[in-house]
């Protein structure tokens, strides 16, 4: 029979109605076979669910932390920008939040990575560090093909 459920109302119908012993054995090894397949394929269903909460956690764990970055390297990015319009510019400083914003690209970059892995088709992502490249480090080409996907 196609279905588990139907195959087992059926057998315990026929074991309701009191057969012979020897048949009353046979029904009752079906119905332990398919208790048993019914139980495993419910099993695998909650080891299913449980790897994709799984991986829904890295992913917002992953997309929380690049999120982080970006708005670090945004800040490192704005001061960086500020010390230059000063009129007398503190070159010492420029030249540590230049360090600082390189350093910040590299680590945002990684953890872009390590979040595309674990999830690599959410649109939220993919809008987030398009947006990044553009506005942020000025690479209009491949934040619009991001943003675009």
């Amino acid at each position: 029979m196609s279905s588990r459920q139907q195959a087992l109302q059926v057998l315990t119908d026929a074991e309701q109605r009191s057969p012979p012993i020897d048949q009353a054995f046979i029904l009752f090894k079906y119905k332990k076979v398919i208790e048993d397949e019914i139980a495993e394929a419910q099993n695998d269903r909650k080891t299913e669910a449980n790897i994709e909460l799984e991986g829904e956690s890295s992913f917002m764990h992953n997309f929380r932390l690049c999120q982080a970055y970006i708005e670090k390297c945004c800040l490192l990015h704005m001061e960086f920008w500020s010390q230059i319009q000063e009129d007398q510019p503190d070159l010492a400083r420029i030249n540590d939040l230049g360090l600082k914003i390189s350093q910040g690209i590299k680590v945002t970059e990684d953890q872009w990575n390590k979040l595309v892995k674990t999830n690599p088709n959410n649109a939220k992502a993919y809008r987030l560090y398009g947006k990044y490249l553009v506005e942020i480090l000025h690479n209009r080409e491949k934040g619009e093909e991001l943003i675009a996907k």
